[in-house]
């Protein structure tokens, strides 16, 4: 009769111990998917037409900005960086992309012409750099101290050089 009485209490004290961990689990779970940044995009650029065929400008240029609180940024991580990849990667401009200023850029193609152009990867290695930088700061903010559901900004700003792509914080401001 002990032993029956012992095993009872052991099976309920393990349904209660499993019950807590599962609801503690779903709880968490679920707070993590409640989160909402809002994400704006502008596009500027120019192409010219010459005798039937559209050639590129000489600069174009996407603007990202993303609004929400510090926690809605650090639970959408993951998701933002991909979801602004993807975005940009369907760019009609994105073939039309240079490192740098300067023309002088060496290429491993057998023609000898050189390939003044990125390749998609390095955009995207880029962009995920630029904007866990500025996540970054939103989740760590360095010299000031702001209340943890204020509004917070990301800008970024992708042109035709790869090395002029950045993302920052414009202000703390609350919004």
């Amino acid at each position: 009769m002990k032993n029956k009485f012992k095993t009872i209490i052991l099976v309920g004290v393990l349904a209660l111990l499993c019950g807590s961990i599962y609801y503690t689990t779903m709880s968490t779970a679920s707070a993590q998917l409640n989160y909402s940044i809002k994400v704006t995009k502008t596009s500027e650029g120019n192409f010219t037409i010459i005798n039937g065929a559209s050639y590129v400008g000489s600069s174009f240029d996407t603007t990202y900005t993303m609004t929400g609180t510090a926690p809605n940024f650090t639970k959408a991580r993951d998701t933002l960086i991909t979801s602004i990849i993807d975005d940009f990667d369907k760019s009609p401009t994105i073939g039309y992309i240079k490192m740098n200023n300067t023309n002088n850029q060496s290429s491993g193609n057998i023609t000898g012409l050189a390939n003044p152009f990125v390749s998609q990867d390095q955009i995207n290695q880029k962009i995920k750099s630029v904007l866990t930088y500025a996540l970054d700061k939103i989740e760590h903010p360095i010299g000031i101290t702001p209340n943890v559901h204020d509004s917070r900004e990301i800008k970024c700003k992708f042109g035709n050089i790869l090395n002029n792509f950045w993302c920052d914080i414009p202000t703390f401001a609350i919004k």
